[in-house]
């Protein structure tokens, strides 16, 4: 894993394999911030009761974590919880979303 400190409560790390996810998995609590590049479905607003379908955009957002659970089978980490940052403004903040973290993704972990 190739971890970089960016200051007494954040570190960026990028898994370089499955034994990585395990750490990652006991290194994230509830409450904790992760940052990283995710996609998203934005649907445009109508008259209408039912919005159109949406785009699916490949955003960057931080979440407060609720619920981090790993996947051995499959090598990946998902996260969820609420978007408390977002590099796109149709993302409304407060609102649920669940991130799949993969080998070799890179993240933002700021303890709580």
């Amino acid at each position: 894993m190739i971890v970089k400190i960016i200051d007494g409560n954040s570190i960026s790390v990028k898994s370089e394999e499955p034994d990585d996810m395990v750490a990652l998995r006991r290194a994230i609590s509830v409450g904790d911030r992760i940052a990283g590049s995710t996609s998203r479905e934005i649907k445009k607003e109508r008259e209408s009761i039912r919005p159109e379908k949406g785009q699916r955009v490949r955003i960057r957002i931080s979440l407060e974590s609720k619920k981090i659970t790993l996947d051995g089978s499959l090598n990946r980490l998902r996260i969820v919880g609420t978007i408390v940052e977002s590099d796109n403004e149709s993302v409304v903040h407060g609102s649920h979303h669940s991130m799949q973290i993969k080998i070799g993704d890179p993240i933002t972990i700021t303890k709580s």
